[in-house]
């Protein structure tokens, strides 16, 4: 059996710290542990008699 060629080593590019220009604004900051949460307001049904169906008990299989 043939061994498989190696692969070509490239040099890695240096990496180099990016310069800020004078007088730059700082990125802005958002405190999403302090942030007020979000929610919806429950939708109205949209019709008389809509939401009849949950007071039914359910007639499922247990799991």
């Amino acid at each position: 059996m043939k061994t498989p060629p190696k692969a070509k080593v490239h040099a890695r590019a240096k990496v180099q710290a990016q310069t800020r220009q004078a007088g730059a604004v700082e990125p802005a900051q958002y405190d999403r542990m302090r942030a007020p949460v979000w929610t919806t307001n429950p939708a109205p049904a949209t019709r008389a008699g809509a939401d009849d169906h949950q007071r039914i008990a359910s007639r499922g299989y247990r799991c």
